[in-house]
């Protein structure tokens, strides 16, 4: 089945091509305007259009057609109106009055064309990949347990709940899972919850009708509706309404919606992965978020870990940025990097890339040194006597009775232990050094804790 959209002032053609594709099948919509059809274009598989429009003509609106198989209608059958539409991009054209049992065919051979662009655009990605250009990367356990996670839910059509802070990459995931999926060719479509007003987030994703409110001049495609066949991504969906709550919980358990100002319910096939920063878990216990579309949506679970607590993969991360990001041909000295290894990252790998970015900027080709990092990441703000007073109160009136002590030695001794195998890349030998006791001492240290698992990635 082919979604077919035509752009014709006159009844009577509209009706005749209409008819004969959807007996053959196909899903057809048709308008009497270019203005009306631009918008609507998107995501079709092939358009009808008319040279001889009112308003805008056929052939000024096929200058701002592209991804889509254009057959122009004429009623002249000059060469020269032929020529340049072919010229302007044009996959066909037909001359009326049409020719209806033409129409299969040449519906075929527009649907083999786009499946073959998909194709295209399919393996150019895959080469993008391939070459680096994403930074999904990490050596430690706790990325090589997410790779596992985005394997095993890649081979299905679960519903996916991404957890992380800002900047961990949660899209990102998203991206990959859908790129991994049997949904790879089809649209992927990302939209961020959090960033939109309530009644703009909804017409955004539902879609509206011509005349739904002030300004609805042409009906629009909600993003739903676009991602048919492929992924809806829902980033930061902790910031939905209770009213956008209950309307995307409706979708979910039937699958269909209608457009804002309309009545025709649609049905659509996708897969749903969404993103939040936020525990929603603990939402639902405060009454802000609602338990049955938690539950809807964290039908898997995958979460990000913050950079901080995988330093290690600093050195990775950076190497990725100079060489394949900004091509640089100098390098990030030691010294750079051990300020690297020593920031916080509250804004976690997005941060890391704008501070290697800056570096580049400053140090002009050359090494880059700890002056030409940013401010932010250079200085390093230990917490005053009041602030680790409090910390350490927090941690023994949290400990059972008697356990105070140990409690709080135990707490700091594994953050230290973390803190210096993370600035030396997980190398014993050389933490053991910055520390100032003996490798054995911090082996047994480590297995104390169980810092990462009880492995330590690049321990020598």
């Amino acid at each position: 089945m082919a979604r077919v959209l035509i752009i014709d002032d006159e009844p009577g053609v509209c009706w005749a091509l209409k008819r004969a594709l959807e007996d053959a099948g196909h899903d057809v919509e048709s308008v009497g305007t270019a203005e009306q059809g631009l918008p609507l274009a998107t995501g079709r598989d092939l358009l009808f259009l008319d040279i001889g429009l009112p308003g805008m003509n056929g052939l000024d609106a096929l200058d701002q057609l592209s991804g889509v198989p254009v057959v122009v209608i004429t009623a002249h059958g000059t060469v020269e109106n032929a020529v340049q539409a072919l010229r302007r991009g044009a996959f066909d054209y037909l001359v009326k009055p049409l020719r209806t049992e033409e129409l299969p065919a040449l519906v075929e051979r527009a649907v083999k064309r786009t499946a073959l662009e998909r194709e295209v655009k399919r393996l150019r990605r895959e080469l993008n990949e391939r070459a680096g250009s994403a930074p999904l990367r990490g050596s430690t356990r706790a990325m090589q347990d997410v790779f596992k996670q985005i394997a095993t839910v890649a081979m299905s059509d679960a519903t996916v709940l991404i957890r992380g802070e800002p900047g961990t990459g949660k899209e990102l995931v998203a991206r990959t899972i859908h790129a991994s999926s049997a949904r790879a060719e089809g649209p992927f479509e990302p939209i961020d919850c959090g960033a939109l007003p309530e009644s703009l987030l909804e017409s955004e994703l539902y879609g509206y009708e011509r005349g739904a409110f002030t300004g609805a001049v042409a009906r629009k495609r909600g993003r739903i509706e676009l991602a048919h066949g492929g992924t809806l991504f829902l980033d930061e969906v902790g910031e939905l309404s209770a009213a956008s709550q209950a309307k995307l919980l409706r979708f979910l358990a039937e699958r269909e919606f209608v457009r804002l100002g309309g009545s025709e319910r649609l049905h659509i096939d996708l897969r749903l992965i969404s993103a939040t920063h936020r525990d929603l878990g603990a939402a639902v216990r405060d009454e802000v978020f609602r338990e049955d579309l938690f539950y809807r949506l964290a039908v898997t679970e995958i979460r990000l870990p913050p950079l901080r607590d995988r330093r290690e993969d600093i050195p990775l991360l950076v190497a990725h940025f100079l060489e394949r990001e900004f091509a640089y041909p100098g390098e990030m000295s030691e010294e750079a990097m051990d300020v690297l290894g020593s920031h916080s990252w509250p804004g976690n790998v997005r941060e890391l890339r704008n501070a290697v970015e800056a570096g580049t900027v400053k140090a002009r080709g050359g090494v880059i040194l700890p002056e030409h990092l940013p401010a932010s990441v250079r200085e390093v703000v230990a917490p005053g006597p009041e602030r680790l007073s409090r910390l350490v109160a927090a941690l023994a009136d949290s400990a059972p009775a008697g356990e105070a002590f140990d409690r709080v030695r135990d707490a700091f001794e594994s953050a230290l232990v973390r803190h210096a195998l993370g600035l030396c890349g997980g190398n014993q030998v050389q933490a053991a050094k910055r520390l100032g006791i003996h490798r054995t001492t911090l082996r047994k240290l480590i297995d104390k804790h169980g810092w990462a698992g009880g492995t330590t990635p690049g321990s020598s």
